[in-house]
Parts: C-alpha cells; structure tokens; sequence
C-alpha cells in the first residue's frame, strides 16, 4: 500500500510528465505553439534551443502551404541561431532563402547588407572564398567613389559602410587563399566561373590598391588569372588586364618569377596578336624589362629596352623627337605640377574651351566650369589636334564594353575652386592642395565609368593604359607615388595631357611611374633622345640625377609669383624652383 506522501509525489511526477508530453505533442504538431515557443527562445537569445523549434515550426508550416515569402521572417531568425549556435551550411542556405523574398525588399539597407555580410563571413569560414569574393565585390559596385580612395571621404555615409566592411575582410582573403594558383579554383559553368573571376579580379585590384592588401590581393588576383587564362586564353583582354593588376604585386611581395611568366604570357599572347613589330607591345615590355631590372638581369633589361627603342624608330622615325617644341613648354603643356612646382592662385589658361563641343561625353551639366578644358593645340604634322580633340578619340576608342559608360567627371578647376575644395575636404587627404593641382592648367581630365571614378580594376583602365600615350595622356598619380600629401596618391581616373610627342617619349624612356620626374627632367630626355643616347639599364638615369619633385606633406606650397611659368632653365635638369 502506497503511503499518501509517497502517492502525492507519483501523482505530482505524472502530471509533470503527461505536461511534458502535451507539450511536445503540441511545439511538434501544432504550428502556432511551435510559433510561439520559438519566439520566446529567440527573445531570450536561447539560440541553441530555438534551433529545433524553428525547424520543426518551418516543417510544419510547409505542410500547411505555406509559401517561401510567408516563411521568410522565420527563416531570418533561425539563419540568426544557426550563425550563433548551429550550422554555418544551413544558416548560409537560409540567409540566402531570405535574400530572394519579398522581405528583402522591405528590410532596411543596413539590414540587407549585415545579412550579406553575414552570408560572406559564413562562406569564408566554410571555405569558400569565391562565394565570399562575389558579395564584397558586390559591395564595392554599391560603394560607388568611396572604394576609389584608402579611407572614405564620407566615413558617415551608407557608401562608405560597405568600404569598411570590405577593407575589415582582408586579413581574411590573404589567410585563405595562397598568392599563386595552380589549378581553376572557380565552379559551375563556363559562364558562372567568368562572372566570379570578375569578382574575384574585382575585389584583388580593391586589395591592390590598399596598404597592406598585398598577399590579400595576389590570391584573389591569381585566383582570376587562373579562371580567364584557363576559359578565355591569354591573348584575351580580361585575361592581360587581370595579368596587368597581379604583376605589381607579385613585384612587390618579391615573387619576380611569377611576375616574368605573366609578363612573358602577355608580351607574347599581343606579339601574336598585334604583329612583332607593333608599338603597342611596349607596355608589356616595359614591364618586363623592370623586372629583369629588378633581378639585377641588366643583359635581358637591356635587349628588351633596344627593342622597344627599334620598334618606335620604324614606327614613329628616327627624327621623331626633334620636333617637341619650347612651344609646348612656353604654354605649359609639359609643365609638372606638385608641391616643388606649384601654380600661380592667378594662374588662368586663356585657351579654355566646352569639352561638350567636342564630342566629350560629360558627367555634369556642360555649363559648369569643370565641364571645360585646355585647347591646347598641337601642331601635328598632319593636322592640327588638342587635348578635347584627342580626349574625345581615346575615350571612343576604350568605350568596348557594355557594360561601362565612359564620361568626363572633371576638367578644369580655378585656383579659388581648389582652395575652397581643399579646405571643405582635403584635409582628409583626399584633395589636391591649390596651386598643387594639375586641373587648374587645364590640362587634366578625371574619367568616370558608369558615374563614379574609373578604378584600376575596369576594363577600361587597362585600354587606357595600352592606348592613352598615343593620344597625349599619362597617367599623373601612379600606384606607390609621393606627389601629393595625405594616404591616397593613387588615382587611376586622371589623366593628364602633355602631347603627343611627349607622351610617346615618356613611354619609350621615361622611368616607370614617375611621371613629375619626367616632366622636371624632359629637356634632358629630349635632348638625349634626339641624340640618340638612351639610359643603360645597369646605370643610373642621368637625368634623374638633382631632380625632386616632393617637399613635405606637412608644408602647404607658397604660390609662385603670377607669371612665374618657369619650371627648369633649358640648360639644366635641376629644377630652378
């Protein structure tokens, strides 16, 4: 016989039980108590709980028809516990589920975007970097100008949000991928595996022009140069344009023989494609040629450097310097610009013209005084051509893709302009000091692609790399520059114009991304190349020898006196500034 302490107990266990079993029977086959018990657990944070609720609760409420868009809420707080406490596969399913429902388009942006970057910090933990590269990627297309500098202009804005979530994920890459790739690393087909090499040279040119971004950079980059030589073939222009961005940095973290097999690849893949004797090549041999420089190869650096010089001799003749007149310098066409050369603040070009009547397509309004440029005539021995002239035909010829719109974003700029640019933004090292920008002579352009600033990484920049000295342009602030003050000194969007002639000479000799040198220097390399005497690549450039273009970031440049367009007397590399 039972005692009556004993018989309360059992009854009391019963009841709990038979409580137990009524609940579970109800959390298991009725949706709205597994609804509500779920909910509970996610309030509490009671992530490891909720986990099979939330998956019996979506069990159940597809047994009821319940559409993809009605279990979209559900889905975000399980995919929130998986991440906390689950599985990063199943969460990442999730995540995704919930991106292509109609409650995606009624989240905030932030919202969105935290859930992207969830989905991309998942895929990264599982392993899969190029799943990871196609959502940063994706971010840096939404970032529009603030992914063109090393620190956003904006650092408040929704823009430059994505910004840091990216630069926060490079550690990440350069843990995860090795900077050389041997086999195609991209899935699914041959179009799914081009369209995340895109993304993944994408974000590698991002890294590339980043501080630190070096080893990140070199295994997305090398990742692409795998998927494209691979699909595509080397002669192909995503394929050398991808060659283009990983070749400095393999420079730069001391792996020159991968950087001579990409040079190699490239030179011959044109070679085939061009013709030997095409003066195009001397992009890809240039490059080249450094490297050997680099290795201490002199012999090989040198063979490659005659080549370069016979095959602008047949192209362009032998007297094909004689004719760089003090004219062009008298008008400050071959005029450096920089913290040792500033402007005059009355500095004004009396040849300013609308860039839109010339064919220029513009970002802005036609009326504004940005929308304006140097005419900067020169007399051709053919035909009379100008910076709008040649502006107008080089970005005609680089306007291949289309998917990129090519538009002037900024021409000229006054003295008065720059200053007031520089005080409101500048001191985030961002802006050009006034007197220290070439806009003001008018003689400098900022391209656009679809609206924000051209980026190493388009397509375009590569056409304009390969072409822009046949139309007068180089490129002002090259990768690892000092000209300017503040960290971001790399502008792949400005162009600036010094002739033809110019141009040509500064490709065929001019030191390699140093273009203020050359510039404070010309009088020696024309002087030397219309002699015919060319630098030996085991010795230094003598006309490098007193030439400095940097003063200190921390001393804004006195104005030079109005009229004072001297720059370097005609007998002399040393500057007279």
């Amino acid at each position: 016989m039972i005692k009556p302490p004993k018989l309360l107990s059992f009854i009391f266990l019963a009841g709990v039980f038979a409580y137990v079993i009524a609940f579970w029977v109800l959390v298991t086959v009725d949706a709205d108590s597994a609804q509500s018990r779920f909910d509970i657990l996610v309030s509490e944070n009671a992530y490891g709980r909720s986990i099979g609720h939330g998956e019996q609760l979506i069990a159940l409420r597809m047994e009821q028809g319940a559409t993809p868009d009605e279990l979209a809420e559900t889905k975000l707080d399980l995919a929130n516990a998986h991440r906390e406490k689950g599985k990063p596969e199943r969460a990442v399913a999730l995540y995704r589920d919930v991106l292509t429902s109609r409650l995606a388009t009624r989240l905030e942006l932030a919202e969105r975007r935290n859930i992207k970057k969830h989905v991309a910090d998942l895929e990264l933990a599982l392993g899969h970097s190029v799943k990871a590269a196609g959502i940063y990627a994706e971010f840096l297309d939404i970032a529009g100008d603030e992914a063109a500098r090393q620190k956003p202009r904006f650092p408040g804005s929704m823009e430059a949000s994505y910004v840091l979530l990216v630069q926060a994920a490079m550690d990440s890459f350069a843990e995860a991928l090795p900077p050389v790739h041997d086999e195609d690393i991209t899935t699914g087909s041959e179009v799914e595996k081009l369209q995340e090499a895109t993304s993944l040279a994408k974000l590698g040119g991002y890294y590339a022009a980043q501080d630190g971004g070096n080893y990140a950079a070199a295994g997305l980059l090398s990742a692409a140069y795998r998927t494209r030589l691979t699909l595509l073939g080397p002669a192909h222009p995503d394929t050398l344009h991808t060659a283009l961005l990983l070749g400095p940095i393999y420079q730069e973290i001391q792996r020159h023989k991968e950087a001579e097999e990409l040079y190699l690849s490239a030179f011959h893949a044109q070679e085939r494609a061009r013709g030997s004797n095409n003066p195009d090549l001397s992009l890809y041999i240039r490059l080249l040629a450094d490297v050997y420089k680099k290795q201490g190869r002199f012999t090989e650096a040198e063979a490659l450097n005659t080549h370069i010089q016979r095959l602008f001799k047949d192209a362009f003749g032998a007297r094909r310097y004689v004719t760089n007149k003090l004219r062009d310098r008298r008008m400050d066409i071959n005029r450096p610009v920089s913290a040792a050369f500033p402007l005059s603040d009355e500095y004004i070009p009396d040849d300013l013209v609308k860039a839109e009547g010339f064919d220029v397509p513009l970002s802005k309004n036609s009326d504004l005084a940005e929308m304006s440029v140097r005419m900067a005539t020169e007399l051709d021995e053919d035909d009379d051509v100008g910076l709008p002239v040649a502006l107008a035909a080089l970005i005609k010829a680089c306007q291949t893709s289309d998917d990129e719109t090519l538009t002037l974003r900024s021409g000229y700029r006054s003295f008065s302009t720059q200053k007031d640019l520089y005080g409101r933004i500048g001191y985030r090292g961002t802006v050009t000091q006034p007197g220290m920008s070439e806009h003001q002579l008018g003689l400098a352009v900022d391209i656009d692609v679809n609206r924000r600033l051209m980026r190493q990484t388009d397509r375009a920049y590569q056409c304009f790399e390969e072409n822009a000295w046949r139309h007068g342009f180089i490129l002002s602030y090259p990768p690892g520059n000092k000209y300017l003050p503040g960290e971001d000194t790399y502008e792949p969007w400005h162009w600036r114009y010094v002739g033809k002639r110019t141009a040509l000479l500064y490709r065929e000799a001019g030191p390699i991304n140093k273009p203020q040198e050359f510039l404070a220097a010309l009088p020696c390399y024309e002087e030397r190349a219309m002699a015919g005497i060319w630098s030996i690549a085991e010795e230094q450039d003598v006309c490098l020898e007193g030439v400095n273009v940097n003063v200190s970031a921390s001393t804004d440049p006195a104005p030079a006196k109005t009229g004072d367009n001297v720059y370097y007397d005609n007998n002399s590399v040393v500057p007279s500034d």
